[in-house]
């Protein structure tokens, strides 16, 4: 399968031709920044920082999409256009970072791509304030969590690439599978309605509960995108409000729920879809299990009600994947470094803005071996099928389910070796990993702009592969290495 893609020039175009499309549609994301500074005049300035790369890959887009190409879209081909359409997309949003910023070319593309994935480890915060930057830069930061969160396909899908097989693949390649309607269009055009639907909600509850309108803005698109990157250097800490906690707790658990499931609630008024679905459920049940162990262990650092307030906040950032934080978890203890890993690693809802394994998956895990203890009980004969949230599952999905945990788990562990390489503990590399791979962005310190280059390039390759869900990553090195090696007989 992989000798067939690189072999063939007509699979070549094809990835090229709906490469293009995918560009399209990132120009014109790059373009919209320009928008503030209508309202903020003195940033114009920097116009042509977000002009320029939007024109030129808009123009290289659409000269790709010319390409022709015969051969259909296949599964493979579209893994390797979304794996190749994060990667651009993370080169060309680092270019404000470099002209505007002036960060070096590796810390302005780990800060795109951190943003990009919805991830939220940054390079701000220690050595370069992030409260020295433009609004129109902060707006940028959030803008690509907030693009990303939906995904840089579906962006393009909804006004670029026509309906049809290619689309659905591209769909699929971007670790979505949900079909909310029976047609591919109109469930792009729901997911979107939804997700503009909680973005206004969310700008006007935290602005109701005291955060100003700009600050509003940009929390509301990293909240409900799950990135998590904040505008000031101690994120949500900074306003020292309950409220705001709460509202952004709140914001992050809508991000972390399947789409579908909001669609049935909203758009069909049935909230009792809601409180049933197994993943929503599970959300809370691992979430408050965790929470309450790490809260009686921080106790002893911030007393009982302030223990739990930052158990509770820190961990539901984790199992949703979004980053924000409010306290120094860096200091932290290792009972309560080791349950936000746990929940770093389980991630939030399939088919919503969440990251890491997924709700979904450990869920049937956990059911796989509870039926297989029953099953162990009774007699030989027995049948006893695998049900979970009113659903048969096939052997299939439950093969599934543990190969990718597996197979997430062994490159999880491989980027913490890494970092423990470059001199960091090993509770602390299995927690800054396990925040890039899951696309969460809390930190205990390991990123920053003194982080070998080695290091980056780890975490860079762990929000690349954890936000596409790893396979078609490795479908796109496989066929990379393939063609490196066939140069190399030529």
């Amino acid at each position: 399968m992989v000798r067939a893609l690189l072999n063939r020039k007509k699979d070549i175009m094809l990835v090229i031709r709906n490469l293009g499309a995918v560009l399209q549609g990132l120009g014109i994301v790059t373009m919209i920044p320009i928008l503030l500074t209508y309202f903020y005049r003195e940033e114009m300035i920097y116009i042509n920082y977000f002009l320029f790369p939007g024109v030129i890959t808009f123009i290289v887009g659409t000269l790709m999409k010319k390409v022709k190409s015969d051969v259909n879209m296949q599964i493979r081909h579209a893994m390797m256009v979304s794996s190749l359409a994060w990667l651009i997309s993370a080169l060309v949003g680092s270019v404000p970072f470099m002209f505007i910023a002036k960060l070096s070319f590796v810390d302005s593309y780990f800060e795109s791509m951190s943003a990009y994935s919805g991830t939220g480890l940054t390079m701000f915060g220690r050595i370069y304030s992030v409260e020295t930057l433009p609004k129109i830069l902060l707006f940028w930061r959030s803008f690509e969590q907030w693009i990303g969160g939906i995904g840089i396909i579906l962006v393009a899908m909804i006004v670029l690439i026509r309906p049809g097989v290619a689309a659905a693949r591209l769909y699929i390649a971007e670790a979505r599978g949900e079909r909310i309607m029976p047609s591919l269009p109109s469930t792009v055009k729901v997911i979107w309605k939804i997700y503009f639907f909680y973005t206004i909600l969310g700008i006007i509850l935290f602005f109701v509960v005291g955060m100003p309108l700009f600050d509003s803005v940009n929390h509301c698109m990293t909240g409900l995108g799950t990135g998590g990157m904040s505008i000031y250097d101690d994120s949500i800490a900074h306003y020292h409000s309950l409220s705001i906690e709460l509202v952004a707790v709140f914001l992050m658990i809508l991000g972390a729920i399947n789409f579908t499931v909001h669609y049935k609630a909203i758009f069909k008024r049935r909230l009792k879809e809601l409180t049933s679905d197994i993943q929503f459920k599970a959300l809370f049940l691992i979430g408050f299990f965790v929470i309450i162990i790490m809260g009686f262990d921080l106790i002893s650092r911030y007393g009982i009600i302030d223990g739990f307030r930052n158990a509770f906040f820190q961990g539901f950032s984790a199992i949703t994947c979004c980053g924000f934080s409010t306290a120094d978890i860096g200091s932290w203890g290792e009972v309560s470094k080791s349950g936000l890993i746990i929940l770093m690693i389980v991630g939030g809802g399939a088919g919503s803005t969440a990251g890491a394994i997924k709700l979904v998956r450990v869920a049937l895990i956990l059911t796989v071996l509870k039926t297989h203890i029953k099953k162990s009980l009774l007699p030989n004969s027995a049948v006893m099928p695998v049900k979970m949230g009113g659903a048969i599952f096939k052997n299939r999905d439950i093969i599934e389910a543990f190969l990718f945990t597996i197979v997430y788990i062994g490159f999880l562990l491989g980027g913490s070796f890494i970092l423990m390489q470059l001199g960091n503990g090993a509770l602390d590399s299995m927690f800054e990993m396990a925040s890039a791979q899951g696309n969460v962005g809390l930190s205990v310190g390991i990123t920053s702009p003194m982080l070998p280059l080695t290091g980056k390039l780890t975490l860079i390759a762990g929000m690349w592969m954890g936000r596409l869900e790893i396979i078609p990553c490795l479908v796109f090195i496989s066929n990379l290495l393939f063609f490196l090696r066939r140069k190399e007989k030529i």
